[in-house]
């Protein structure tokens, strides 16, 4: 009885220390890398031939001006622009400024249905990417990250029809990217439900946010397939970026 209760014993203490150094050597996984310092993160959209999922997508749902709940609108960009700088070579949060949607051509506009007369004004918001669970399946935080009174607008032929103030939500995904070889790129994927507080419809009544057709604000989610992470240095040479 003795011997067996030491077995038992010593078993629990093996799959306690295998759990401690996984869970060690899964922290550690989870942190974006570049071969350089200081290193500068710029977003670029997906450059695989043909691809159809690079495309920034934000919905929102609610009711519509005709009572229709459930009812949604669709907005869409092409791409995505931005830098961040870290200091060091290894880090867990990235924080991009300058943001900007454009479309395929590289100018400031974006959709809604098939009319692009969509511009997206960040103001004075940065969007905050942290690593920690990006490994799983669209586990990390994005924190949009605002001064006090500002706010992203979402603007159709220049008037204000939706805000977005700063929120924290999670489904951001990191993996190492096959363009240009191994260790050369990190890739985002965003799933994120953002809370509905944080969405606010504007000039209702305006002839302008007429297309989107809704009066109150049920949920609100943003999608994206593939968002690129390029690195280099703070002279502009071409460096490694990876996440693990």
């Amino acid at each position: 009885m003795i011997r067996n209760l030491k077995v038992l014993i010593a078993a629990a203490m093996a799959l306690m220390a295998f759990g401690a150094l996984s869970a060690t050597a899964h922290a550690a996984e989870e942190k974006f890398h570049c071969s350089v310092a200081p290193c500068r993160a710029t977003l670029a959209p997906d450059e695989t031939a043909g691809t159809t999922t690079a495309h920034h997508v934000f919905v929102v749902k609610g009711e519509s001006n005709g009572g229709v709940k459930g009812s949604s609108v669709s907005f869409t960009c092409n791409q995505l622009s931005g830098e961040a700088t870290s200091a060091l070579a290894t880090t867990t949060e990235l924080t991009f400024t300058k943001l900007k949607y454009l479309n395929s051509a590289g100018e400031d506009k974006c959709k809604v249905g098939a009319s692009e007369t969509v511009t997206v004004d960040f103001t004075e918001c940065d969007y905050k990417f942290t690593s920690t669970g990006g490994g799983t399946a669209e586990g990390s935080e994005v924190h949009v990250l605002c001064p006090p009174g500002q706010a992203i607008h979402i603007k159709i032929n220049g008037t204000s029809c939706i805000t977005i103030d700063a929120l924290t939500a999670k489904a951001i995904g990191y993996h190492d990217s096959n363009i240009g070889g191994a260790k050369k790129i990190v890739t985002a994927t965003a799933n994120v439900a953002l809370p509905p507080a944080a969405v606010t419809l504007e000039n209702i009544g305006n002839a302008n946010c007429a297309a989107v057709g809704l009066k109150t604000v049920e949920s609100a989610t943003y999608t994206t397939g593939n968002t690129l992470v390029k690195a280099e240095t703070e002279a502009g040479v071409t460096a490694n970026a990876w996440f693990e």
